[in-house]
């Protein structure tokens, strides 16, 4: 039912919903894939809530979006490891500067307890560490961090979640 780039995007979603608490992730994918042509009723009521946020009732219409779609919620690890492949793939194709890339994988590594999958972005998000002991220009560090971006793509698997 979605298509490439939303089920992306829904990966993305599903890793930050298994980092931190707060619905605003979930009403933006909702609102995002409701612009592009995605529409199910608790879609709709899910991308029209507004700050403050209930909680509760976010979390009730965002499993219901997710039922009425066929997407099974992956477990925390499943789902960081996803996102950071996606995060991954955003950098190797320009969508996202690699020094923010390496920043949004080293905070999934943090949430995910520090794996060893991807700690090799603890030395890549550090500008100084990078470019005062290891020596490198800023590009030099850019072009670390893409070849990382690669590997990791490479050695990590989105989660299995949609059924349909």
């Amino acid at each position: 039912m979605l298509s490439e780039s939303q089920q992306v995007e829904t990966y993305k979603v599903l890793g930050l919903v298994a980092m931190y608490s707060g619905g605003e992730h979930k009403v933006a994918w909702a609102m995002s894939l409701l612009v592009q042509g995605v529409d199910t009723k608790n879609l709709a009521v899910l991308a029209t809530f507004i700050q403050p946020l209930n909680e509760f009732e976010v979390e009730d219409y965002f499993r219901r979006v997710l039922r009425e779609l066929g997407i099974r919620q992956p477990c925390a690890e499943e789902a960081i490891e996803g996102y950071a492949k996606a995060l991954a793939k955003e950098v190797i194709d320009g969508e996202l500067a690699p020094e923010a890339g390496a920043s949004k994988i080293y905070q999934a590594n943090v949430q995910a307890g520090y794996p060893e999958s991807f700690g090799e972005y603890t030395v890549l998000d550090d500008e100084w560490y990078c470019e005062c002991i290891n020596g490198w220009s800023k590009q030099q560090r850019r072009e670390e961090i893409i070849k990382a971006c690669r590997e990791t793509y490479a050695a990590l698997r989105y989660p299995d979640v949609f059924t349909d």
